[in-house]
């Protein structure tokens, strides 16, 4: 079995941005809560302007990534996805479950190099 056919679900807390809309111009924040091998759950605030989710709509996520390793550039996973279903919770807020197929990695930042100090050589 490859690696990329195994199952996987994860409780996360990743800020995405969504776009949607005609040639995706209408850009929401959000927070990924759970994501799984071909599907994750997003919330987004309460007055997120002109836009409604709409069942089978399609929309396009960056989500962003953490970075644990020094010197490693930040990643986002990029995703085209469709509204599988949309949760209006008791804050005002929605969920929205969305399912992805072919996700992609991509650089998000620059490198961060360590500080350098006067006389001691390298930071660490």
């Amino acid at each position: 079995m490859r690696i990329d056919e195994q199952d996987f679900s994860a409780k996360v807390e990743l800020p995405c941005k969504i776009f949607c809309g005609p040639d995706s111009m209408l850009e929401f924040s959000g927070v990924a809560v759970n994501i799984n091998t071909g599907s994750l759950l997003l919330q987004i605030e309460p007055h997120n302007g002109p836009w409604q989710p709409v069942l089978g709509e399609k929309v396009r996520l960056e989500l962003s990534l953490p970075v644990n390793v020094e010197l490693a550039k930040a990643k986002s996973l990029n995703v085209r996805a469709r509204v599988a279903n949309v949760m209006d919770m008791p804050d005002g807020s929605q969920r929205l479950e969305l399912h992805f197929r072919k996700p992609s990695f991509k650089d998000s930042g620059k490198i961060e190099e360590p500080s350098k100090t006067a006389g001691n050589g390298w930071e660490m």
